[in-house]
Formats: structure tokens, sequence, C-alpha cells
């Protein structure tokens, strides 16, 4: 039988996000340097280096947002024949798509705030907006960036114009502007973990607040009725299924003051850092941060027939 001989992290890429994933890596790689052969390997454009061996390397991405986290990396990946960490191409696509991804959850009974789709340039009409979307307030956000990359909360439709109006390109979206608690979902292998809301003492969660140590307040496990809480992982296991996700993800929702639960997002690359939304998540259920990263290396594996000597 052939075995693995290293495993490859990537990270960098060229994104809004690219920071975010040098960040992240380190203590990824350090973490797994101590029970496999491993490699940090930085790639500076959006390509895939010709130096790996699909049947020695087992690869494993920590490029998050444009290319790492919208199928194009793993797309290539495939092209090659890697095995590797992480969802495939097709569902890490959807994932990134909000738009779509709302289609799918509420096509499984998963709760999803309207949304309206924009096009560059198009006028906004104030009456059709408030009517569709219920709501004076809105969200302008993209519909394919993570990390809160652009997002605009507008407290009525005046504000809402004037964010638009500096917007030049791109794919973007209007929610209604809820104001409630943000909670998040671990997944692992397709199973809920633990459930966490993030409060920031400032604002939303936003790019600053995710990536500024204080910025926010954790709590891992979320104080919420249990019943809250198992609604939670169920939508988010509904959603990791139907998407036909792999390994490991991480849904968000957010709860307003009536206690009603919308779904956001699936991230399929969450940051894995020890002071991550995930690693925190598996911390609730007894799992270590290297731990974590082992189980997510035995999937792999385990999908590949092929594993380390």
């Amino acid at each position: 039988m052939k075995h693995f001989e290293k495993i490859v992290i990537l990270c960098g890429g060229q994104s809004g996000e690219r920071e975010v994933s040098l960040h992240s890596a380190e203590p990824v790689f350090e973490a797994l340097k101590k029970m496999y052969p491993t490699q940090l390997l930085r790639l500076d454009e959006n390509t895939l280096s010709q130096d790996l061996n699909p049947e020695s390397d087992l690869v494993f991405p920590l490029i998050h947002g444009d290319f790492g986290e919208d199928g194009q990396l793993q797309a290539l990946l495939e092209e090659r024949n890697f095995t590797y960490v992480g969802s495939d191409a097709k569902a890490s696509a959807l994932c990134m798509d909000k738009i779509r991804s709302k289609h799918l959850a509420a096509e499984n009974g998963i709760s999803v705030l309207p949304a309206i789709e924009l096009t560059i340039g198009q006028a906004l009409d104030r009456e059709m907006l408030e009517k569709t979307l219920k709501t004076t307030a809105f969200v302008l956000k993209p519909t394919d960036k993570g990390s809160s990359i652009g997002v605009h909360l507008c407290e009525n439709f005046d504000a809402l114009c004037k964010a638009w109006a500096d917007v030049k390109e791109g794919h973007w979206m209007i929610e209604p502007y809820v104001r409630g608690r943000e909670l998040t979902v671990g997944l692992l292998h397709g199973k809920a973990i633990g459930v966490g809301e993030i409060c920031p003492k400032e604002g939303f969660y936003d790019y600053h607040n995710k990536y500024t140590e204080g910025a926010c307040d954790y709590f891992f496990p979320a104080h919420l009725e249990e019943a809250i809480a198992e609604r939670l992982r169920h939508s988010s296991e509904i959603f990791f299924k139907a998407a036909a996700c792999r390994d490991f993800g991480r849904a968000d929702f957010i709860m307003d003051t009536d206690g009603n639960v919308w779904f956001l997002e699936m991230n399929t690359i969450p940051g894995v850092t020890a002071q991550s939304l995930l690693p925190k998540s598996a911390v609730c259920i007894g799992i270590s941060f290297e731990a974590l990263l082992r189980r997510l290396v035995d999937g792999a594996c385990e999908r590949s027939g092929k594993f380390f000597s």
C-alpha cells in the first residue's frame, strides 16, 4: 500500500483575506509538524505549485476567500488528483455564493432572511425594498466574499443609497438588518459540535472585530435554551449534508430579539487557529486543537485509502 510522505499546508494567495490565511496557517503548521512530516507552502499567486506530488503529498488548504474558498483551488487540486482536506470544488463554490446558499437552505426547511440581488449601477427603489424585505434598515454585502469584507449596515434607505453609490464592481445583495445575537456552530465530519456566541464590544462581527484581539467576547458554549441550541445544530447538519460539504465547516446564524433564528452562511474553510471559532466549538465537546487537526487529516486519509507510515 502506498503512503503519504507529508502534509502540505497551502496559505496566502491573492485576495482580501491573504493576511488572515498567513496568520491562520502558522499555528496549524506548528501543531501538525509534531504529528506528521509537514511543509508550509505560501502561494503568492492564485496558482498551484507544480512541485507538489499527488502521490506523496496530502494537501491542507488554508486559503480563505477568493481562490481558496470559492472552489477554484479545489478544482485545480482535483484536476491533478490530489487528496486534500475539506469540501470539494462544487460544494465550496456553492457555499461561497450566499444567494445559492439561501436557496438551498430554504429548500431544506432552514429559515433564511429574504434578499435581493443587485447589479452594478442599479437604481434602488425604496418602496420595493421595504415591501419585499419588510424592513426600513438594510445590510448591503457582497454575495461571494468572506470575513465580512464589504459589509455595510445601513440604518435607513438614505444610508443604503450612500453605501451603494460607492460600489463599482462585484456581486452584491441586500438583506434586512437584524439586530440580534451572532451565533455559530462548528461541524466535524458532518456532525455539529459546540454552539457559540460572538459578542463584539463595538459594532458587529466585521473584519476588524474578527481579527483584533480583545475586540469581542466569546461564549462557548453559548448561553441558550437547549431547544434553540439543538435547532442550530440540526440546521447546520442538514445544510452541511445538502451542500455535500466534507470534513469540517462552520455555520453562522443570527437570532433576533423575538427568538427567531436565521441561517447566514456555511464557511467551508473556517479559521483553525487555537483562537478561532471552530476550535473553540470543538473544545465544547472535549476535542483539543491538536485532536481536531488529527481528525481532519484522518478523514482525508480514509477518503483516499492512503495513510502515513
